[in-house]
């Protein structure tokens, strides 16, 4: 693969959570049927960006990136927090005050990432915890009368089943660096395992729930766990991961579903 083709593709990658950040707004309407809040979606949207965008300036030293990438990323995090922080000023103080909550952790996840199995647990937390409860703010404290919607169940499986697929790659890294996360831990085909069966739960809620594109997504999942190899792949895994993960808000956005 050529140079240019990689940093796209790199790019891809590093960006395509915000495109999962719209489809779980898209899912979080239908099971709720709630109106999204304008201000809301774009603290979500903008947050991720620039959390995406933040991390991977700080990448380990030796990552292979070029400088006009790390430039552009910082510039793309810098901008997407302002106006995370514009936006999330407008919002009802008690959802907003998740905001901040969010961005510590974010901060904090290169230390807490050192835990034992954080790394597994805490990103489909915040990843759950923040699409219902920021883009559909009810005016609870940090946004917990939203998370207990029936449709948190679900997603947090999905995601979760998505974000251990996604850890495939760093299994070596994660060992290296110290990191205990399920594959340095356990390996790669116990993960694979864990991974499945979160799917398989995921898809399975998912249809008594009547969420159609979310067991759809699961499906999709857990078939390509039949392909470790290729979800280990630098940035190509866990684009693919991504892409199948965004599968629900494209299903209904096209009436799918």
């Amino acid at each position: 693969m050529r140079n240019s083709d990689r940093s796209a593709l790199r790019l891809l990658h590093y960006w395509w959570p915000l495109a999962l950040g719209w489809s779980l707004t898209v899912v979080v309407q239908r099971a709720t049927g709630r109106a999204a809040d304008l201000y809301g979606v774009t603290t979500l949207l903008s947050g991720i960006f620039a959390a995406y965008s933040l991390d991977r300036v700080l990448d380990p030293p030796g990552t292979a990136r070029r400088a006009w990438m790390t430039r552009m990323l910082a510039s793309a995090g810098i901008v997407s927090a302002i106006v995370c922080g514009l936006a999330a000023s407008r919002m009802p103080l008690r959802t907003g005050a998740l905001v901040p909550a969010l961005g510590a952790a974010a901060l904090l996840y290169p230390v807490l990432k050192q835990l034992p199995l954080t790394k597994t647990m805490v990103l489909p937390a915040i990843w759950t915890w923040a699409s219902i409860a920021l883009p559909f703010n009810d005016g609870s404290w940090l946004g917990w009368h939203a998370v207990l919607q029936p449709v948190a169940v679900p997603l947090l499986l999905l995601i979760g089943s998505g974000c251990l697929l996604c850890d495939l790659k760093d299994e070596a890294g994660d060992r290296r660096a110290g990191v205990r996360s399920l594959p340095a831990i356990f390996g790669g085909p116990a993960t694979v395992r864990v991974a499945v069966t979160l799917a398989v739960a995921a898809a399975a809620v998912a249809l008594l729930e009547h969420r159609t594109g979310l067991a759809v997504s699961a499906a999709v999942l857990g078939a390509f766990t039949f392909s470790p190899t290729l979800l280990a792949t630098e940035a190509a895994g866990p684009l693919i991961v991504d892409v199948i993960l965004t599968l629900p808000g494209i299903l209904i956005s096209a009436r799918v579903v």
